[in-house]
């Protein structure tokens, strides 16, 4: 291997072969891709191409409003599919108008470098050569990139400083208006919001429909979908959009430029390890007023009251989005109010309007969904399934790990070289333009080392996260049951799981399900066969053990009773519909549920269920699933 190259490649064709070239282009925003953006940097690589003999381009790639600033390609389809173009063969050289195409900092230039050479090809720019492969190159890049994110830097300096400027003299300094508001002298310094009075009139709506007792965002929001309100966008309202507006400046009296208490999403203030803006201080800008003073304080007593804490954890739902009932629209998973149920949702049920699709239980699309997609997986080898991704990752681990190993031989070989040229006896000029010049390449080493180090962790870390869901794929027998739900979820994406409920007529059964089932449902404890002349002795027994005479006094025969109690649990049907041969139904469903309360019941089932002949209490039909993969060669319900 020679000194600088990557540590893996698989193409290497003689000057004499042709080559295949991919071109490569990229714009940081979509406006740029109507310009001049684009057509520039094709040009510029044709151009670059038809200069070599040997060189044919294959493919042309591009990502259009992506991002340089990141090491991530994962927003990056162009890149993405210009990776999977070297891993075919086809393409030996990528071609960049100019290095920043491929980031706007070292990591992220390095990174698809990288990626690039692991997959078996070399960048190559149109405007800065890189050398051949070798340490030299490695410090051309380096140079290259250095200046790019020096640049980068600069204008993010000069962006952000008038930015500053701009909002500390209290003007917007940009983005859209805040709900409420519009953009006066758009386009110039003193540009100023002022009061939108059509967006004005929906905040005042909401701030009187949440102090009228509205219980909800839900029904806040549906009141506004029924008077014809939509939002700036032209949508309806939800309690999530909602949501957001109540915490922007119209209701709140001002806009704050650079908040730090919102560091999610894509699009947040930078701050440092301190918590501080790294671009300049928070400015509150005073917004014209909406409300009164006593407006925004009863908003704000309101919203306090709706909050309350959950009273179960929020869960993951894989199968979120991936369902569909007969309205088309995607089902949701949430936890059902009255019992903290587990469930999916159809997401065309707003408020009290339903659009007639039925709600699943999460444990059953989820149980259904598992058995399919397990049978998929089984009936696959373990190379051809879905995603692979453990050769892939493990290999780009192997190849990466190499590289940093080759980083570090060459640092500690010119370690040594700067000590032998030290104790040389040659003039001292000679030795210290020597001793800069090791001393650079050591730096240069340093800082590409310090950026591989930092891929490295991550990719370490991406191998220990797939752990759980690569052992589930290279199984013989995949259970997907034994995946966390948020590892399910990635699972069910392989095969592009789709779900349909299969008969959109079907409707529950009117009726809640009563204590002693839930308790059966809960415990697991079977339904045993009607007690033998020996076995209702023996519960007779442990009955007047348990309760005071008085309690058999009644002229409701108990054996009876309570093979009426085993019939129901069995059969699933109503108490109205139990046959009057087990006794009167009010007495029989009272006796059930004195046993139950007070442990009895549950001594009497472990007292039937010793011979072990005991069946599943009765659960009630559930929607049938059709479900779908990718995969299927046949439609299988």
């Amino acid at each position: 291997m020679q000194q600088g190259t990557a540590a893996h490649t698989d193409h290497n064709p003689a000057e004499s072969e042709t080559i295949g070239v991919a071109a490569y282009m990229r714009v940081s925003t979509t406006e740029q891709r109507h310009r001049y953006g684009i057509p520039v940097q094709r040009q510029a690589i044709q151009a670059y191409v038809e200069r070599h003999s040997t060189w044919h381009l294959v493919e042309y790639r591009q990502d259009d409003g992506a991002s340089g600033s990141t090491g991530s390609t994962d927003s990056r389809p162009g890149f993405n599919a210009l990776i999977e173009d070297i891993a075919t063969g086809q393409v030996q050289r990528v071609a960049v108008h100019r290095l920043d195409r491929l980031g706007r900092t070292e990591a992220a230039i390095w990174r698809c470098i990288w990626q690039i050479e692991d997959a078996g090809a070399q960048v190559e720019c149109c405007v800065e050569p890189l050398g051949d492969p070798g340490i030299d190159r490695w410090l051309t890049i380096d140079r290259l990139a250095r200046e790019v994110e020096a640049d980068y830097r600069r204008i993010v300096t000069r962006t952000q400083s008038g930015r500053q400027l701009k909002a500390v003299a209290g003007g917007w300094p940009g983005g859209p208006a805040p709900y409420g508001y519009r953009l006066a002298g758009k386009g110039t310094f003193g540009s100023v919001l002022e009061v939108d009075p059509a967006e004005a009139g929906v905040v005042t709506l909401i701030a009187d429909l949440l102090t009228e007792g509205r219980r909800s965002l839900k029904e806040v929001a549906t009141e506004l979908n029924d008077r014809g309100v939509r939002t700036r966008s032209g949508r309806q309202w939800t309690p999530s959009n909602l949501s957001r507006r109540l915490g922007s400046g119209s209701f709140l009296g001002q806009a704050v430029f650079r908040r730090t208490d919102r560091q999610w999403g894509g699009h947040c203030t930078s701050v440092d390890s301190d918590g501080r803006p790294v671009h300049g201080e928070s400015v509150s800008l005073a917004l014209p007023p909406i409300l009164t003073v006593d407006q925004v304080q009863a908003v704000g007593e309101a919203l306090a009251a709706m909050s309350r804490p959950r009273r179960n954890p929020i869960a993951e739902y894989p199968l979120t989005g991936r369902i569909r009932g007969r309205c088309g629209l995607p089902y949701v998973g949430g936890l059902r109010g009255k019992d903290g149920l587990r469930t999916y949702r159809c997401s065309g049920m707003q408020g009290t309007r339903s659009c007639g699709c039925v709600f699943l239980p999460a444990a059953h699309a989820e149980e259904q969904m598992a058995e399919r997609v397990n049978g998929v997986l089984a009936s696959m080898p373990a190379g051809s399934r879905p995603g692979a991704p453990a050769s892939v990752a493990a290999m780009r681990l192997a190849r990466h790990g190499a590289r940093v190993a080759l980083l570090d031989r060459l640092t500690a070989e010119r370690r040594q070289d700067l000590q032998e040229v030290r104790g040389t006896t040659a003039p001292v000029h000679l030795v210290a333009a020597a001793v800069r010049q090791i001393e650079s390449d050591l730096g240069t080493l340093g800082r590409i080392a310090a950026h591989a180090r930092i891929w490295l962790h991550e990719l370490e870390s991406g191998i220990l996260r797939d752990a759980p869901l690569l052992a589930v794929l290279a199984s013989l027998t995949p259970d997907m049951r034994v995946l966390p739900p948020r590892e399910q979820r990635r699972l069910v994406e392989l095969p592009d799981v789709r779900v349909e409920v299969a008969d959109p007529t079907f409707r529950y059964r009117e009726g809640t399900t009563c204590l002693t089932t839930r308790w059966h449902q809960r415990t697991g404890e079977l339904i045993p066969p009607d007690p033998s002349d020996a076995q209702w002795n023996r519960v007779e027994v442990l009955l007047r053990s348990w309760f005071p005479a008085h309690h058999f006094r009644s002229p409701l025969d108990l054996r009876a009773a309570l093979k009426g109690m085993l019939h129901r649990l069995r059969s699933g049907i109503l108490w109205s519909e139990l046959p009057t041969r087990f006794g009167d139904r009010v007495n029989v469903r009272a006796r059930q549920r004195v046993w139950l309360e007070s442990g009895a019941w549950e001594a009497i089932m472990r007292l039937l269920n010793e011979e072990g002949h005991g069946t599943p209490v009765f659960r009630r039909p559930l929607p049938p699933l059709l479900i779908r993969t990718a995969l299927d060669t046949e439609q299988i319900a």
